[in-house]
């Protein structure tokens, strides 16, 4: 392994250790990679450093400074993120005697709520696979996968690649149950509810399909595996022909999930347990998203809520 930096970034070690020991996404491998391509182009381009160990803490400070000037706060956090992990292998293989980023503070992300559809919106989004099948747009193999796909999602609150991973020896057909491995090769069992499991028993009966418990569930008609671009792109497709907000993702269905157990009575907890979640902080979000509607509603019912006049005279008020 060279200590210099390379835009090429050739170190085939900490590469496998991110995919292989700490179990990161392909997507998240991507953006670790590219923040430490824009951290050696500031090196590069602004100072005289060409090797890791010239890297200190006044350096990255430098850097923060010039990241805050041009990006949001949740992109600087994302780029010290990839740093923090590279400098924290090349201290573990011993290449460096210290981490520099390591007591470097960066911005708090601003808290952003996700963005869901409403229950109605769901519904609507699930009965548009049949209904463009109806109208001739798409034939019955894709109605049928899409309409699972859809099911799925929302059902179980899956993410995307875990949904892309699932094979039919992960369901329990009978209690409704997928097996599912998660962010850090974590297993979790997800309920999945019996409309995906009508939906995945009418797609095994209607395209006869031989049901092997090694097969992947979500395939082609091909019989090969789909990418998260192409589930993306059907979802646009059926948003599109719906009416229905286009800057919604696999992800957000995800939220949306989380979202309506809580708001029709779930405990925090479970939905942290259901979304495999490993911190509670991370499930917290849609308390917020909950939080609001539950004021929403205060406020358009409640006869001393601020949109509404009070009819009692408060002078008679003992």
């Amino acid at each position: 392994m060279k200590n210099c930096p390379s835009v090429s970034f050739p170190y085939a070690s900490f590469i496998r250790s991110l995919e292989l020991e700490r179990q990161l996404s392909p997507h998240t491998l991507e953006n670790y990679l590219i923040s430490i391509e824009y951290f050696i182009k500031f090196l590069e381009r602004y100072t005289t450093i060409r090797c890791w160990e010239q890297v200190d803490e006044f350096t990255v400070r430098q850097y923060l400074i010039e990241l805050l000037r041009d990006h949001e706060k949740s992109t600087v956090a994302n780029r010290l993120s990839g740093l923090r992990t590279l400098f924290s292998f090349l201290k573990k293989e011993n290449i460096l005697p210290h981490n520099p980023f390591e007591n470097l503070k960066g911005p708090k992300k601003d808290r952003i709520l996700p963005k869901i559809l409403s229950q109605q919106d769901v519904a609507r989004l699930l009965r548009l696979p049949e209904l463009l099948f109806g109208e001739g747009k798409i034939s019955k193999f894709i109605f049928l996968r899409d309409r699972l796909i859809l099911e799925l999602l929302y059902n179980s609150g899956m993410r995307l690649g875990e949904l892309l991973s699932l094979h039919y020896g992960d369901i329990d057909f009978e209690r409704h149950l997928a097996k599912v491995k998660g962010k850090g090769n974590r297993e979790r069992i997800c309920p999945i509810g019996m409309y995906s499991v009508a939906a995945l028993r009418r797609f095994l009966d209607e395209t006869g399909t031989v049901l092997r418990r090694d097969q992947l569930i979500i395939r082609s008609e091909k019989n090969e595996g789909l990418t998260q671009r192409q589930v993306q792109n059907r979802l646009k497709f059926y948003l599109h022909h719906g009416n229905l907000p286009m800057d919604i993702s696999p992800h957000k269905l995800r939220h949306s999930y989380a979202t309506h157990m809580l708001n029709n009575g779930a405990d925090l907890r479970l939905v942290q347990e259901l979304l495999g979640h490993a911190h509670l902080s991370t499930t917290q979000i849609y308390t917020h998203v909950h939080s609001k509607l539950i004021q929403s509603v205060y406020n358009k019912t409640h006869p001393h809520a601020q949109n509404h006049s009070p009819d009692v005279d408060s002078t008679n008020v003992n």
